[in-house]
């Protein structure tokens, strides 16, 4: 029994020593990220480390669940960089904080302990290729190891933990749905003629739809296009002949070249602001018809009766400047909301029917239409 006894006191004694290296040791990981301010001796080796044991000046943590959420990665395994050495490897090959390790030279780096069992297979000068997750996406690197001895000299000033730049995101595209607040009076004042009988179109404005995109081209910048438009077919009996039915056809488009500058004000919380250059317009089309066609008869249809088709059409070129604000749910899907305000010169003061070859003809007595209003986009943006 006292045999026993002394053997147990042995093994427990031998545990609190392990115990007790492994906390100094990740008291000395962890010191430099918690208190980046306090000034520390880093030149002397670690106990029993050989003199060309690989150096990457890393502070790191077990990655917690809560991280993961916060920094958007999809993953369950994986090494937190809470802090960089100052002239360390990590520091030259630009490792930060918050930086998530996913794999060095080919092998998973499930946690902490896992790391440290990898790292030892290393030796200064060696390169080893490194698979990081940064800001929604993985990049990998090829990095050189340095030694401890030739990279760590006597220092009593602060080591300084490397900043996290937030990132503007790297663009992406989504299905755009915009209210426009478009001036219809001229619109209306022709459709709801007695002769025509149409409800008049909304004056409040009207929703177009369409689709949108963006690239990244550096500094937070980023170029793209987008393209809107709305379309409406109405049908009444004509008034004057119960036998024709008059069809109207009315559409607006607006579209262009866009130019945004992103401000990031945190991780997920995005701003711009920016510009579209491009054209619109306003097209009406009639077709007033009995629905009675005879091949024998199409020249006496064509020629002489009451059947008409013609389409009317006015170009702007449009200016919209616009503000976004854009909320990340993760990594490929986004929140988006835009406001702006649509300003369009006309090319021609008066309307045009649009000819079989786009020819255009006056309408005489045209009123100068305008294509201006706010304009309002909320929707789901895929990618960031």
């Amino acid at each position: 029994m006292k045999k026993f006894t002394y053997i147990l006191l042995v093994l427990v004694a031998f545990s609190l020593t392990l115990t007790a290296q492994e906390a100094t040791n990740a008291e000395m990981r962890g010191s430099i990220a918690k208190d980046a301010d306090t000034p520390m001796l880093i030149n002397e080796s670690i106990l029993g480390e050989s003199d060309d044991a690989a150096y990457f000046g890393l502070y790191l943590e077990d990655l917690t669940f809560p991280k993961a959420q916060e920094l958007s990665y999809p993953h369950t395994y994986g090494v937190l960089i809470t802090g960089v050495v100052k002239d360390s490897p990590s520091w030259h090959y630009r490792l930060r904080q918050d930086d998530i390790i996913m794999q060095i030279g080919g092998r998973q780096t499930t946690n902490n302990a896992t790391m440290d069992k990898i790292l030892q297979s290393f030796r200064a000068g060696d390169q080893v290729s490194i698979a990081i997750f940064r800001d929604g996406k993985v990049e990998s690197l090829d990095m050189t190891l340095g030694s401890r001895s030739s990279s760590i000299t006597t220092s009593t000033s602060p080591i300084k933990v490397q900043k996290k730049k937030l990132s503007p995101g790297y663009g992406g595209g989504s299905w755009i749905p915009m209210w426009v607040h478009l001036d219809m009076v001229d619109i209306n004042d022709l459709i709801t003629d007695s002769t025509l009988g149409f409800n008049k179109t909304r004056e409040n404005g009207v929703l177009q739809q369409g689709l949108g995109g963006k690239l990244s081209i550096g500094k937070g910048f980023f170029l793209g296009g987008q393209v809107t438009t709305y379309s409406d077919i109405k049908k009444k009996t004509n008034a004057s002949d119960g036998t024709y039915h008059i069809w109207l056809k009315q559409q607006n488009m607006m579209g262009g070249v866009t130019l945004d500058r992103r401000i990031p004000i945190t991780q997920n919380f995005i701003s711009s602001v920016g510009l579209m250059v491009g054209g619109a317009n306003h097209e009406l089309e009639f077709l007033n018809t009995d629905s009675n066609y005879d091949w024998n008869d199409l020249p006496n249809t064509i020629a002489s009766s009451n059947n008409t088709h013609f389409r009317l059409k006015k170009n702007y070129l449009v200016v919209q400047p616009r503000v976004e604000l854009m909320y990340r749910f993760l990594p490929w899907l986004g929140l988006r909301a835009e406001a702006g305000y649509a300003y369009g010169y006309p090319l021609t003061q008066d309307w045009r029917v649009q000819g079989l070859e786009n020819e255009s003809y006056e309408v005489t007595n045209s009123p100068d239409t305008k294509y201006e209003g706010l304009t309002l986009s909320i929707g789901p943006w895929f990618g960031f």
